[in-house]
């Protein structure tokens, strides 16, 4: 294959999406676009289980008297509510949303990596499901909508790969258990009782119960979660009053809890409740909790880990290739790796040595394109290599 040809058709794809970011459930265009350029290489087989995703599957030509087998390569299409900043000339043209995540390299490569198959499909047997999701920046998330409608059915192993801040080329396979962490949100609502500024006596001050209690929740993982598993407690919204001169009526609080374990997530949940409660008690007032479940941590099959370090020594020197312990972030591709056996592959796509010091979902992250062929080498490397297994 021309790679050269190839990386100019990436770098078109990538900045077609990049120019036209559309929000979570909102992919129409993008979806429509990926499906004109899946059929204009030659591929037919595409459906739309949502309306604003597209699936594609390639076959093998390849006689092959073994059982065939399916293999999922998965790309997210979302963008961000984040006002991009100055400096590409191909940057966002819809106000207020932008690719900041790398969402849009995550298309490209896996247009890519269909490309690539379409073109080797005479040298393997079974099926690359190619799966290109809607909504993973915003819960539910489009990968447990994907799920039901049945788009692993038949598929015997499934990839997700991210470009993010880090190493331009290097690729990290997270060998743990779970590739990311959960990811839950909870709104404390504190009631208190308002009153004159002057007169605190006089009422029950909701401001003091939520800064103990914001205070109070910082200490949960470091007194409640071993210190060699990984947890985060965020209170990332603190908001009570209006006025000067008057103690509020009530302060509303929220956070953002990451957990890698389940029982780590209940035991988070459960220590929240019983914190916020206790301090608001003792000070006479009172709590009330609206929890948002987010989606659970990506499993990390260990053989596709395995699987996916050999190969990646294959693509780029192997001292670029590093088996990590995952992301702290949150990805609902977890509920991919629920339900087949799953990889998450890391790859980087520059850091602040490099030229690019901003993480994803800045308002200037940027990615070296570069990058944009080595993900659709080692998608496509990984579905051969596990076809031809």
């Amino acid at each position: 294959m021309d790679f050269t040809a190839l990386e100019a058709d990436l770098c078109r794809w990538r900045r077609h999406v990049h120019e036209h970011p559309e929000l979570s459930y909102q992919e129409f265009q993008t979806a429509a676009y990926v499906e004109s350029e899946l059929r204009a290489m030659g591929i037919q087989e595409i459906e739309a289980p949502t309306p604003t995703s597209r699936t594609a599957v390639i076959r093998g030509e390849l006689a092959d008297s073994r059982p065939t087998r399916t293999f999922a390569i998965r790309a997210d299409m979302d963008a961000l509510p984040v006002e991009e900043a100055e400096g590409l000339p191909f940057r966002s043209l819809n106000s207020g949303v932008s690719h900041a995540c790398g969402h849009d390299a995550h298309v490209a490569m896996l247009l890519g990596t269909a490309k690539m198959l379409w073109a080797k499909r005479a040298l393997f047997a079974g099926a690359v499901k190619l799966i290109f999701q809607h909504a993973e920046e915003k819960s539910p998330g489009g990968a447990v909508e994907l799920v039901k409608a049945g788009v692993l059915e038949g598929v015997d192993a499934c990839m997700g790969l991210h470009v993010m801040n880090g190493r331009t080329g290097h690729i990290d396979v997270c060998v743990s258990p779970t590739a990311s962490s959960s990811a839950d949100g909870v709104w404390i609502e504190v009631a208190g009782c308002g009153t004159h500024a002057s007169v605190p006596q006089g009422g029950v001050d909701p401001i003091l119960v939520g800064a103990e209690i914001v205070s109070a929740l910082h200490t949960i993982v470091s007194r409640s979660i071993a210190p060699d598993r990984f947890a985060v407690v965020s209170p990332t919204i603190f908001q009570g009053g209006s006025v000067i001169n008057v103690i509020p009526h009530s302060a509303t609080i929220a956070a953002s809890i990451r957990a890698k374990t389940a029982s780590d997530r209940r035991l988070i949940k459960e220590r929240v409740e019983t914190i916020a409660r206790g301090i608001a008690s003792a000070h006479g007032a009172h709590v009330s909790f609206r929890w948002e479940e987010g989606c659970p941590a990506v499993v990390q099959d260990p053989g596709m880990a395995e699987r996916a370090l050999r190969v990646a020594k294959t693509i780029v020197p192997p001292d670029h290739v590093h088996a990590g312990a995952g992301m702290s972030g949150s990805e609902d591709f977890s509920y991919f790796s629920e339900q087949v056996p799953s990889v998450y592959v890391i790859l980087g796509g520059g850091d602040v040595s490099e030229g690019y010091p901003y993480q994803n979902h800045h308002p200037a992250f940027r990615f070296n394109e570069s990058v944009l062929l080595i993900g659709t080498q080692m998608e496509t490397a990984m579905a051969l290599d596990f076809l031809r297994d």
